[in-house]
């Protein structure tokens, strides 16, 4: 009977993303924390006949503030990724070919 195959240590690039991935974490959570309060505070005043209509909405607000907050974190933590300096210009244009390739160009 062999043994299983033993998987391979992790390597740096897995690290590097794990890392970022807990970084990230920490940003997500910061960014939710303001959103979830407000929903939390909105689902603790609500009155006990009013379990759905307005709320819903509001809820869906507060979500999709939520949604916006992990959204900027994952911008701003994309930003440490990019590219160190702007692109250089692009090369200009040369002159235009004329229309045929069997004959001169008029003019």
């Amino acid at each position: 009977m062999t043994d299983a195959p033993t998987p391979p240590p992790p390597s740096a690039p897995d690290e590097g993303r794990e890392a970022r991935i807990r970084e990230l974490l920490g940003r997500l959570r910061a960014g939710a924390e303001p959103a979830l309060r407000q929903m939390a505070e909105r689902l603790v005043d609500l009155p006990e006949g009013q379990s759905f209509g307005q709320i819903e909405y509001d809820l869906r607000d507060g979500a999709r503030a939520l949604a916006a907050a992990a959204h900027r974190a994952g911008l701003e933590a994309g930003k440490k990724r990019g590219t160190p300096a702007p692109a250089p210009p692009a090369r200009t244009a040369g002159p235009t070919p004329g229309s045929s390739a069997t004959g001169p160009r008029p003019g």
